[in-house]
């Protein structure tokens, strides 16, 4: 300890549950902070704190090594999600990492998020979370690690509540098949972090578990709360087959996921235990009797109001497993194709020119063939990717690791530069740049094609690039000069 304050260590803080325990950390006058993280642009926001940063992947042992080093808790990365065959292995590599490094650097306490599981589940994501738990718990006699488990998070920006919301909002009629009937274990982000905030506290001396977030319900039943509390009238039709392949394809249409991300998130709620397990809830009433889970309406009236005030922290898609914003510019500098468009936008202050270029898309859309990118979005939903339904995390601010539509931002630079990557399929490599250079304003169009199909992708959008971003550059000007 430093005086008098306790050394934490948040492992990835720029995911969904990560990004919001940093600020929540930050808020404790007796917490110094240190943050590891793959690449610092992701956690921009932090910079202005007293809080360290180390970059590096956690599964860089001398990075570890660094991070670590007169730690006393340390939080172990929080909640990803990956579709792939191979996040089971890396998150069990990563664990055992983990582990040892915080042995070998004497740190007192781990603290890990699971789910709730008994083992063997038959999904993927479910088993991984017990198996990094096993892994982080497996060394009682020289560290203590403090192993709460919860179901389903609910809040702004959250996988679950994108669901509920989006199903409720766009669907007067709902089908619910058997696996909506299944109860699961939820409970509401604030609820969370109050629990992992006090974890750091919590007087034990073992190796500790406990089950939080004791509300249990289906999704139906949850649907039909978010649909009271929105001032909706929905229709429930019963539907007494699980048809997962036709949910997931439904799914995909009415939210911001893909195919695959659908399929997977309805996996996990057709095996997820509805209930706390082998007195999991018992140590958490006892341990944690000052936080009372708020029921499902607070939860959802709380999450509605953060959308409609722009407040929506982080997102769901911060959580994404293997994503990263760290680009070349000799990436750039080599691309073979290229779109360029400069307009001089006189006496307009470039503040206002780099706030218009930054709200393009979400509610704002493309300009005047918004609807050309939104066709876009649906061949690449159809093609396995997002779409433009992913929108933006809020309206009024974009930030490095945002997804914007189709696009990530990469780069983002005050008053000066907007750096997109295509998020969708384009047969290689693009990017979209707005720069701003004196009174100039430079629009650029990447692309690195990935053999002879990214070469016929390119030129086979070449006669559309000609009405599209002409009328971008212009309209971001037009933007720029219009009053608020």
């Amino acid at each position: 300890m430093k005086n008098g304050q306790i050394n934490v260590l948040v492992a990835w803080p720029g995911s969904y549950i990560g990004r919001r325990l940093t600020r929540e950390l930050l808020r404790h006058d007796s917490v110094h902070l240190r943050l590891i993280v793959k690449e610092t642009q992701w956690v921009d926001e932090f910079g202005n704190h007293a809080v360290e940063i180390v970059e590096s992947s956690t599964m860089n042992d001398n990075a570890l090594m660094e991070a670590l080093t007169g730690i006393d808790i340390a939080y172990f990365p929080l909640r990803f999600f990956g579709t792939d065959s191979e996040f089971g292995e890396i998150s069990r590599a990563i664990a055992q990492r983990f582990l040892d490094a915080c042995i070998t650097a004497r740190v007192k306490r781990i603290v890990y998020l699971g789910f709730p599981s008994r083992g063997n589940s038959g999904n993927d994501f479910i088993d991984t979370m017990e198996d990094v738990g096993q892994i982080l718990c497996s060394a009682p006699d020289k560290i203590q690690t403090i192993w709460l488990r919860a179901g389903f998070i609910i809040g702004s920006g959250s996988v679950l509540f994108e669901v509920l919301h989006n199903l409720v909002q766009k669907c007067p009629l709902l089908i619910v098949p058997r696996w909506m009937e299944k109860k699961v274990s939820v409970i509401g982000i604030a609820d969370l972090l109050a629990y992992l905030v006090q974890a750091k506290d919590l007087p034990v001396q073992e190796t500790f578990m406990a089950d939080i977030g004791p509300q249990s319900l289906s999704v139906r039943e949850m649907l039909q709360v978010t649909s009271e509390v929105m001032g909706l009238k929905r229709f429930f039709v019963p539907l007494p087959v699980e048809a997962r392949w036709l949910c997931s394809f439904g799914l995909m249409f009415t939210s911001p996921f893909s195919f695959a991300f659908s399929s997977f998130l309805i996996g996990i709620l057709q095996k997820a235990e509805p209930v706390p397990l082998q007195g999991g809830q018992e140590n958490a009433q006892h341990y944690f009797q000052d936080i009372a889970p708020l029921h499902l309406e607070t939860v959802v009236e709380k999450a509605i109001a953060a959308i409609g005030n722009e407040q929506v922290v982080s997102r769901w898609t911060d959580s994404l497993a293997g994503s990263s914003c760290a680009y070349d510019e000799q990436d750039l500098s080599n691309s073979l194709f290229r779109d360029i468009k400069c307009k001089n936008f006189g006496d307009t202050p470039k503040q206002r020119i780099f706030q218009a270029f930054t709200s393009i898309g979400g509610r704002q859309g493309w300009f005047s063939f918004d609807i050309l990118w939104r066709i876009r979005g649906v061949l690449d939903k159809l093609s396995g990717g997002f779409g433009t339904s992913l929108g933006r995390r809020v309206e009024s601010e974009l930030r490095v690791g945002d997804l914007l539509d189709v696009w990530k931002v990469i780069d983002l630079q005050e008053d000066r530069r907007l750096l997109l990557e295509a998020h969708m399929k384009v047969f290689g490599k693009a990017w979209l740049e707005f720069r701003i250079e004196g009174n100039t304003l430079i629009q650029t169009a990447y692309h690195y094609p990935s053999g002879l199909m990214g070469r016929v992708y390119w030129y086979s959008m070449l006669p559309f690039h000609v009405f599209i971003f002409n009328d971008m550059i212009e309209s971001i000007i037009r933007r720029a000069r219009t009053p608020d």
